[in-house]
């Protein structure tokens, strides 16, 4: 049976600034100065982790910060990992000239890309974040999905909102990078998020503009976005009544 479904060809208009990000806040202490360790406290505290950095996209994104990252390991003979979930780092970007076997925890210097690595006992400055994205690893309809988000902790009486979560907005190839990160733990190959062609238009569920041309018009409302995790593109469209996990994003 031949599926029916519209083909996005879509042209990036805005690179949103890091500091805009909904996905990823980032939250950098210049005039704290901590061990690794206790910036790791710190930010477990008060945010979610120390920054991770997955990617080249994420770590052109932080330039201009400074102080640790969420980047070490036990030992100089034990592999580096995330401080958020010990994950294992499969991108890392040491400036070899400055790369000290016998150190174990990693930061960055403004302005540059690559990063070092020192004893986890100095006192710096760090970087901490806060992740605003939930991957629901439960098959549901696009509407289902919506309902889901949106009953998750009930109202926000401090804004008025009637619900903290949506399904989530990607407006930036940042939003892109890191949610495919986050979606390779899902159990679908494919996520939805909060686009839907709706009254002869592509919509976020949050209001937010699309900002993408020459995205192809479909001929009958019954077409929302997935974020395909094995694939590069920045979306594909399905049928709204399968069923798929998705992605929930909290509001700010």
């Amino acid at each position: 049976m031949t599926r029916k479904m519209c083909i996005l060809v879509l042209l990036l208009l805005v690179v949103v600034p890091l500091c805009e990000q909904a996905l990823m806040n980032i939250t950098t202490y210049t005039n704290k100065r901590r061990t690794w360790n206790e910036a790791q406290n710190f930010c477990r505290t008060r945010h979610t982790d120390l920054v991770t950095i997955r990617n080249e996209e994420e770590n052109q994104q932080l330039n201009g910060r400074r102080g640790w990252i969420g980047l070490y390991r036990e030992d100089d003979s034990s592999p580096w990992k995330w401080s958020r979930g010990d994950e294992k780092a499969n991108y890392t970007f040491f400036d070899p000239s400055e790369l000290d076997s016998k150190q174990n925890c990693a930061f960055k210097y403004p302005n540059y890309d690559t990063w070092w690595n020192g004893p986890c006992t100095v006192d710096h400055s760090f970087i901490c974040y806060d992740e605003t994205l939930v991957l629901v690893k439960e098959n549901k309809t696009w509407e289902e999905a919506l309902d889901h988000c949106r009953s998750l902790r009930g109202v926000d009486t401090s804004t008025n909102r009637d619900h903290r979560y949506d399904l989530v907005t990607l407006s930036s190839e940042f939003d892109h990078s890191f949610a495919r990160s986050e979606a390779r733990e899902a159990t679908t190959d494919e996520v939805w998020t909060g686009l839907r062609f709706l009254a002869g238009e592509w919509l976020w569920v949050s209001g937010e503009q699309v900002k993408y041309d020459n995205i192809q018009r479909c001929e009958a409302d019954r077409f929302c976005g997935v974020l395909e995790r094995k694939n590069t593109s920045f979306f594909g469209t399905r049928s709204c009544n399968e069923r798929r996990n998705f992605f929930c994003q909290k509001r700010l």
